[in-house]
């Protein structure tokens, strides 16, 4: 399954990258593809960021086979206001969200 990680970035010491590392590198070892946005956002600002991150959520929800895609949600989400706005979008799209921990104790889906 293709699991995009969501969680706290903004104001947190290198955009948070070591600990969407660290969630991609777990479940990539429990069988899943990762990605993290800060793969592909490009945007200088927080809500051209937003726009990209919820954009590519719903592009993977469209052009992946049904069920193979899902949300990872990483410890704090529910303090980040972009993260709530990510799992908020993908349960609207009925997208499975999960907890990195959720994800890797099933393995491969």
């Amino acid at each position: 399954m293709l699991l995009y990680i969501a969680g706290p970035v903004t104001g947190i010491e290198d955009d948070n990258l070591p600990a969407f590392e660290e969630a991609a590198r777990k479940l990539r070892a429990a069988g899943h593809r990762a990605e993290i946005p800060h793969e592909f956002v490009t945007a200088g600002t927080w809500r051209g960021a937003m726009c990209q991150c919820i954009g590519r959520i719903a592009y993977r929800w469209a052009t992946e086979p049904e069920d193979a895609f899902g949300l990872a949600v990483l410890e704090g989400w529910e303090e980040s206001r972009g993260a709530k706005m990510e799992k908020a979008v993908a349960e609207a799209m009925g997208i499975p969200v999960k907890t990195v921990g959720e994800w890797t104790e099933g393995g491969k889906l």
